[in-house]
């Protein structure tokens, strides 16, 4: 039996839609693209469903371990202090356990999006569909 995965995709949260809109398509497009994944979303603040919420959305799909991923460019206080505490993550471990079903299923935190060739090549993109806007 090989070993089911959960990403929950976090957000900040805010009072206008683009912040829950964009963490939703991302975990959407995730959800669509790797369909052996069981995606969630959870948001910091101002949004539902909340981190607990999105952690509790995995109940009943047998998943062992749920990878927290900030949908955030770079560290920050949220990223670096918040969101680990809201979590119950320590912020040298980045892993603990939760129960979820009465099993022990383990939560690891992943770096933010970061500067990666495919943020990159997405800010190109942007660049070039402003150019031929104009």
């Amino acid at each position: 039996m090989s070993e089911k995965i959960g990403i929950l995709a976090l957000g900040h949260g805010s009072k206008h839609p683009h912040n829950k809109d964009v963490v939703t398509g991302v975990a959407d497009l995730i959800a669509k693209k790797y369909k052996n994944m069981v995606v969630r979303t959870g948001f910091m603040n101002m949004n539902t469903p909340t981190m607990k919420e999105g952690l509790d959305a995995f109940k009943g799909t047998g998943v062992s371990t749920i990878v927290a991923v900030p949908i955030f460019l770079a560290h920050g206080v949220h990223t670096m202090e918040d969101i680990p505490q809201i979590l119950g993550i320590s912020r040298n471990s980045r892993k603990t356990t939760i129960k979820l079903d009465g099993k022990d299923v383990t939560l690891l935190y992943s770096e933010p999006l970061g500067a990666d060739e495919l943020v990159a090549e997405l800010a190109f993109k942007r660049a070039k569909e402003a150019l031929s806007s104009n």
